[in-house]
Formats: C-alpha cells, sequence, structure tokens
C-alpha cells in the first residue's frame, strides 16, 4: 500500500510513527490496493478521524498517550465501513468492536466508544484480552442477532461485576 502523507503531517511525521502506521497496515489486507493519505488532526481533543471516501486518516500526534496502535486501526477501519468500502458495519461503537476483534497489536490502548467499560485507562491492559475476545464473539452473534452490540454491552457488565460485585 502507498501512503502519502500531508505537508503538516510530513513536518511533524517521526520514524517510530511511521513505523506504527506501517505495522498496523500489515493488519488490513483489504486496504492494499489503495493509496492511504495520511494528515494531521487540526483539533487537539479528537485522537484521529477518518474520510472513507477518500482513503484520508489523520492522527493528532500532540495527544497525551501518544497516536497508539490502537487510534492508528481505529482510523483504518473507518475506511472499511460505508461511505467506504462497507465491509464493517458503520458507527463509532462498531469501529471499536471490528478493530479490538482485528488483531491483538490493537489492545495498546482503551477504545472511546465501547459501551459498558468500567475500568479506568491506566487498568485497561489488564482486561483489553478479555474484552477483545468478547468481541470477537460479538462478531460472531452478528451473524444470527443484529442486537450484537446489546449482547456485548451485557458481556462486558457481566465481565466487570464478576470483578468487582457490588458492595
Amino acid at each position: 500500500m502507498k501512503i502519502e502523507l500531508s505537508p503538516p503531517m510530513k513536518r511533524v511525521m517521526t520514524s517510530d510513527l511511521m513505523q506504527r502506521i506501517e505495522r498496523t497496515l500489515e493488519e488490513f489486507p483489504e486496504l492494499r490496493s489503495y493509496t492511504l493519505k495520511v494528515g494531521l488532526v487540526m483539533h487537539s481533543d479528537v485522537h484521529g478521524n477518518a474520510d472513507s471516501r477518500n482513503k484520508v486518516i489523520r492522527l493528532n500526534t500532540r495527544a497525551k498517550s501518544g497516536t497508539t496502535y490502537f487510534t492508528i486501526a481505529h482510523e483504518l477501519t473507518h475506511l472499511l465501513q460505508r461511505p467506504g468500502l462497507g465491509i464493517v458495519p458503520y458507527g463509532e461503537i462498531q469501529c471499536d468492536i471490528y478493530t479490538l476483534a482485528r488483531s491483538s497489536l490493537f489492545t495498546d490502548d482503551m477504545p472511546t466508544y465501547l459501551p459498558g467499560l468500567s475500568c479506568k485507562k491506566r487498568e485497561w491492559i489488564h482486561h483489553a484480552t478479555a474484552i477483545r475476545e468478547m468481541c470477537i464473539e460479538a462478531i460472531e452473534v452478528r451473524k444470527v442477532r443484529r442486537t450484537y452490540i446489546a449482547w456485548l454491552s451485557r458481556a462486558i457488565d457481566e465481565y466487570f461485576s464478576r470483578r468487582h460485585p457490588p458492595s
């Protein structure tokens, strides 16, 4: 896959960030025949955004947590949603589910939109594998029930209630 950087992104690109983008792209074979345009987020309150029609992702290199594999993958997953390739269901929650399910590499940061996550960001790493497995299972549930997000939300709630029962 060819990567084109916007002029502002060219000015702030580091070898570490380019390596992260390239490594993340290895997990997205559906995008290999396209040119990915990578730009810079202009608003500091978001980690990234995507324009699926034009195969553009924008990343916030000023984010406190850095530009994680999860953030890059989340934005690439948007390219798989409509109006892009349309192979992943549309929506932010759906994007988090499909991003986590795609690769364990993407558990390096806590998702923003996944329902029911009742842990702090610094605790995420202790729950990431279990939540990822639930996301994989939710995608299987979706094949027979369109209420897979509600199913996942209940599964996450049950997981955390078993770990931290109410007093």
